[in-house]
């Protein structure tokens, strides 16, 4: 009886242990200046008891990731870290990352970029790559201005974060820029493949691009570290930019060295970048970074012919490349934001 009771004692202690670090989620509007209307800001934190568990970002294709929605956020002021989706993609699906920062004691606000995002995303909007790292500078200061639920962000200590589209978004943030012709010869030269595929389908015509917008500086001091995880347009960064880059960047690629797909291939920033941290998930595609799929996701994207996502590359089941991004990017954002590299 005496062990019985040690262990449910030391079950409940665990268990409450576990709540009071369990994500807390809310949504609020975010002002944009840039936009015709607020953007909706998507909020993990460090939570305490209360609030209802959901499962966020749950549909036919996608599991999910269980959130405590609603619940106060804990005592004392955490560092952010804004996160950007990729083309196509949406905020709730990358819950699965945000919940598990959140976890280790960081504020992550993201938003559905208007144009780029599920259910709304286009080529042409797609193109206004100056929208996204507005986006980003508007979550900021919505941190700055104030956050519900009692949530106090530390916007010294800011990280922006991106996959894909998302991922050129960070690195814009942190005052990365792109050339025009830079990625018009690249879509030439890979006619028909990944991001140039959007763009030829629909027979865009690159030289309608505001060329003054798509090529100026997007930086925002309050950036003070990049993670970019695949992240776009990596044919057309300009050496110059990435030589005023003071700040720690860690670049993720999605796959095996040497293997990467030019669109994302990030050896290519880190050429010009090279005290960028640049790492490898072996066993791993450019969808992986999507939340996990249901029994049956797989077979609707199948049958709706879209592309694979719910597939991996290798025999690793896409919740243990979770695992090993969540363990690599934690521990960055530790070291550089939370001054803790054995953190996560």
């Amino acid at each position: 009886m005496k062990l019985a009771h040690t262990l449910t004692a030391s079950l409940l202690a665990t268990v409450a242990a576990t709540s009071l670090h369990a994500s807390g989620f809310t949504t609020t509007p975010a002002p944009a200046a840039h936009r015709d209307q607020p953007l909706k800001a998507f909020i993990w934190y460090p939570a305490q008891l209360g609030g209802e568990t959901i499962q966020l970002g749950q549909n036919g294709v996608f599991k999910g990731h269980p959130v405590t929605a609603g619940a106060r956020a804990k005592d004392g002021s955490y560092p952010l870290v804004v996160l950007s989706h990729g083309s196509g993609g949406n905020a709730a699906n990358l819950a699965w990352i945000a919940s598990y920062l959140a976890d280790q004691g960081m504020i992550v606000m993201a938003a559905n970029h208007p144009g780029t995002t599920s259910g709304d995303s286009t080529p042409e909007q797609t193109l206004k790559t100056w929208l996204r790292p507005a986006d980003q500078s508007a979550l900021i200061d919505l941190a700055e201005s104030g956050l519900p639920k009692g949530i106090k962000a530390d916007t010294t200590r800011v990280a922006s974060m991106g996959f894909s589209l998302g991922g050129y978004t960070a690195l814009a943030t942190a005052g990365a820029q792109i050339s025009q012709d830079d990625y018009v010869s690249y879509c030439a030269e890979h006619y028909g493949k990944l991001d140039c595929a959007w763009f030829n389908n629909a027979n865009i015509d690159f030289n309608t691009i505001d060329t003054d917008r798509y090529e100026q500086s997007h930086r925002d001091p309050r950036v003070t570290t990049v993670v970019a995880i695949d992240p776009a347009v990596a044919q057309a960064y300009q050496a110059d930019s990435f030589a005023q880059f003071d700040l720690p960047v860690q670049i993720i690629n999605l796959g095996q060295e040497g293997e990467i797909p030019a669109a994302v291939d990030g050896a290519t920033i880190k050429a010009d970048l090279p005290s960028a941290q640049l790492e490898f998930v072996d066993q791993a595609n450019h969808f992986s970074f999507l939340g996990e799929c249901t029994g049956k996701g797989w077979l609707l994207v199948k049958m709706a012919g879209e592309d694979p996502i719910c597939s991996e590359t290798g025999s690793r089941e896409r919740a243990d490349i979770h695992k090993e991004l969540q363990q690599k990017i934690g521990s960055f954002l530790n070291e550089h934001l939370i001054g803790d590299p054995n953190g996560a």
